[in-house]
Formats: C-alpha cells, structure tokens, sequence
C-alpha cells in the first residue's frame, strides 16, 4: 500500500485481524489524541507520567532533529495500542524521543502484546521511512520486551537484545518498622535521628498537593532548589531541560501522576523530591534543596518519608531509577536489568 509521505501528518491504514494501524507525524494532531491516550494510559502498565503525551509532546517540541512518528492501532473506535515513537532524522532510525526519563514503554490495552508485535512489524513494512527501530530504557517485564520476543521467530525481522544497565528498587514491606528491621543497624540509627531531628525545630515534612501550591509555580519551586543544590552538576542547568520541566511538570502534577514530597520552612518549601506514579509503586525522579539545609540531612529524611507514604498507600514498589549513585544501594532490597532491543528488517 502506497503512503502519502508528503502531507506533514500521513495516516497509513491495513487491517489485521480488525486492527487499522496509523502513523502521526504532526504534534498537533497527535495532540488531538490525547483524551483517547490518556484513557488508554490509566489503563496499561506504562509509567503514568513517562507514558503520557504531555511527556511526549515537549520532549519532541525540544528536539528539533526529530520527527514525531507515533504508532496506534486501533480497532473500530477504540485504541488499542500507541508506539510513541520519533524518527531520528540523523539516522533514519526510530526511537523514543523521551527526555529525563527513567523507562519508556509502548501502550497496550489489556496484557496482549501481539497487537504491538503487529505494529512493530508494520512499523518497518516496505516503504516506510523507518529502516531500524531502537527501543530504550526497557524494563524486562515491558510490552516492548513481550512483543519483540513474540518477532524473534520471524524471518522477516530481526531482533537484538542487550542488558544495558542495573536499576535498584525497594520492595515494599507492609509497615515502615518492618522496613527499618531489614536494613542494618548504623542505617536504622541514621534514618530515625533524621526523623527526629526534623520535628520541633519550625520544620514539617508533608506531601504537597495543587491546592498548597499551584501547578505552574511547583515547576519554579524544583528548579530554583535542584539548581541550588547541584548548580552546574545538574542537567537542569541546560536551558532546554528547564523549557522541558516548565512545560511537562504543572500537567502531570495536575493529574496527580506527579507526587511532591517537601520539607517546609515556615510554609515556605526548602527541599523537595518528586515521584512519579506507575500504577503499582512510585519512581524516584529529582529533587533538590537550599544549601543551607544540608545539616538537617533533607536527602534521608525525604526519602524516609517517600516510603512511609507509598506504604501508607498500599504500593508494592518504590523504584529508584536511573544513576548509580552509592547511596541507592543502602536504601535498596531489590534490582532488575533495564534492556534495550534493536528490530531491524533485513
């Protein structure tokens, strides 16, 4: 079938087995979408705040060397599946264009991942633009992982498969005292005296929510305060990671996929970490604080805090993501392998 590659969007239809696949490369339209992704995304396994279009969107808009080249599927009116794709105009090849994320992952109703094999397949068809498709950041029990392995049989395509790095995580016990029982003496004594230390000294930890301050105004808040922490140390001191968070953090906040942890100064915020929710457990994402907080241990004490809430929460999981930074090792009582697969058609 003949695509019509000159239109800035082209929208390529066969049906298999009822399924009408499609293909956007215009922002505003896949914009259009969005009531239908963000319907779709409560109902899959993605990252609530990695797997929404708002994410999507801006890290597009900030990438002026990528396409947008997003994948569905959809049979009859209702959406099945989104590949939230970008063509890398440098190599043809295409890729999660995702900025600042941990884990990236197709969306898929239900817990079939041959509709996203079919996609996947259609994806590299003859004459499309896309030669090589690279699918990164993927944790192993990903739809992405599922449904490459369902193509490694195929004769048609090509399938490479490669561990790229360790992810730490916390497997959440039922109760606080039960996780502070698990780790070591010295660790124990450190995070209670953290605890403690912050109460009766004007200073309060909470969870922070839109109506304490407004969406717009959180974004500000976290740059003002990672900055005064790691200064030029830190991504966000790039002005494209600012232009990303203004744009992509008072939405997700909004929606409630985005949860604020802070440390208050007389209601005024001076540390602050953000999680964000995949459904099951909580992703630690950034955080910082003034410097002049460092004496009171902000880094233990919000941590502490996170698990206290994502267990008061009834979450299984608080994952720590992407760094290797020594200190996740102590706070930590699992780990997994983020993959990535590279689908050629010979």
């Amino acid at each position: 079938m003949a695509v019509n590659t000159t239109q800035e969007t082209f929208l390529a239809s066969i049906s298999t087995e009822n399924l009408e696949y499609r293909i956007y490369s215009n922002l505003s339209e896949i914009a259009g979408i969005s009531r239908q992704w963000d319907e779709l995304l409560a109902r899959s396994s993605c990252n609530k705040a990695f797997g929404s279009p708002e994410w999507y969107l801006a890290s597009c808009r900030i990438q002026d060397f990528l396409r947008p080249y997003l994948m569905t599927a959809v049979r009859g009116a209702e959406l099945i599946c989104i590949l939230p794709l970008a063509l890398d105009l440098r190599t043809g090849m295409g890729v999660f264009p995702h900025l600042e994320n941990d884990t990236n992952d197709a969306l898929v109703r239900g817990d079939d991942p041959a509709p996203l094999a079919d996609l996947l397949e259609y994806a590299l068809s003859d004459g499309s633009v896309c030669r090589q498709i690279r699918l990164s950041k993927l944790k192993p029990d990903s739809q992405c992982v599922r449904a490459a392995a369902l193509l490694n049989g195929n004769s048609n395509i090509e399938c490479c498969f490669r561990d790229i790095k360790l992810y730490r995580s916390i497997k959440l016990p039922s109760t606080f005292d039960e996780y502070l029982a698990s780790r070591g003496k010295l660790f124990r004594r450190n995070v209670r005296r953290a605890l403690r230390g912050n109460h009766g000294n004007g200073l309060a930890i909470r969870e922070v929510y839109s109506h304490d301050v407004q969406p717009r105004e959180l974004a500000e808040v976290f740059l003002h305060l990672i900055l005064d922490r790691h200064r030029k140390r830190c991504a966000f001191h790039h002005e494209h990671a600012q232009s990303f968070a203004r744009e992509v953090l008072p939405s997700i906040f909004s929606q409630g996929s985005l949860r604020a942890f802070a440390m208050l100064n007389k209601e005024k915020i001076v540390a602050i970490d953000l999680y964000l929710s995949d459904g099951h457990g909580l992703v630690a994402w950034n955080g910082g604080f003034l410097a002049e907080m460092e004496r009171t241990s902000p880094g233990t004490t919000l941590i502490a805090f996170a698990i206290q809430q994502a267990i008061t929460s009834g979450l299984d999981e608080l994952d720590f993501g992407e760094g290797e930074e020594a200190y996740k090792q102590s706070w930590t009582n699992s780990s997994y392998m983020i993959r990535e697969v590279e689908i050629v058609k010979p």
